[in-house]
């Protein structure tokens, strides 16, 4: 992760701009601009750090949205570091910094959320895979209270995806029982009334928007792109289910 070494090693030859900006610098106790060329981020290293920040942003707000952040949503965000995302024990103490000055931050939820849909918005992919992994977190302790949801469908807006917000609502709402067909239904935004062969288009259509080569092809480190992995398995799983269902009927 080149740019997270040059992050944590000191100064930045490239301002990141914006809330994000803000928030990464205070996270680091320092200004994330410095004059040293060395140090200096590239184009895509400062679109990986706007991702990176902009994450662990979105769901510190996300998780303190009804009040206070649970132990459940704890426990998941630090199995994203983890095993979704693979993050070095450095990585995953800068990323806890960046939780905590946001959770606190005068900053809203939305102003994280708009930088992220700039940067972003020729990578649908990317902002989707962002979108699921709200849910995930929201979901967390078995529902999505009404604040979580009222910043759920203000990123969904915000990113251009208002009109899969009960699509994303129903697969992730299924990810607790991945063996049961219904689920597997939800996860594919699929209905048994559909034949096998539409299913498999819709099966398609998402293994192609999650495969992680496809997501880092948008310039996100493999580190990151990580994130979508378990989606895209997830999504191959649901697939193998129904297509064993089908082949019992």
């Amino acid at each position: 992760m080149s740019w997270l070494g040059k992050i944590l090693g000191g100064g930045l030859g490239a301002l990141v701009g914006g809330p994000i900006g803000a928030l990464a610098g205070a996270a680091l106790g320092h200004q994330l601009y410095d004059a040293r060329r060395q140090n200096q981020l590239s184009a895509l290293e400062q679109k990986q750090t706007v991702y990176f920040v902009a994450t662990f942003s979105m769901l510190a707000k996300l998780a303190k949205a009804d009040g206070v952040v649970t132990q459940h949503e704890i426990d998941i965000i630090d199995r994203v570091m983890r095993h979704n995302m693979r993050l070095t024990p450095e990585a995953r103490e800068f990323a806890i910094r960046v939780f905590n000055e946001a959770k606190n931050s005068t900053q809203s939820f939305a102003d994280y959320a708009r930088q992220m849909a700039q940067e972003f918005g020729g990578s649908p992919e990317i902002l989707l895979s962002m979108m699921e992994l709200l849910f995930v977190v929201a979901h967390a302790d078995g529902r999505i209270d009404g604040p979580e949801e009222a910043l759920l469908r203000e990123a969904a807006a915000l990113f251009g995806l208002a009109a899969r917000y009960d699509e994303i609502l129903g697969r992730v709402t299924g990810i607790r029982a991945r063996d049961d067909v219904e689920a597997s239904y939800r996860i594919l935004g699929a209905s048994p009334d559909e034949t096998l062969r539409e299913i498999k288009k819709r099966y398609r259509r998402l293994a192609m928007e999650h495969h992680p080569d496809r997501v880092q092809s948008q310039g996100l480190s493999p580190e990151l792109a990580a994130l979508a992995e378990g989606r895209f398995k997830e999504i191959q799983h649901a697939w193998d289910v129904i297509e064993k269902a089908h082949g019992r009927s």
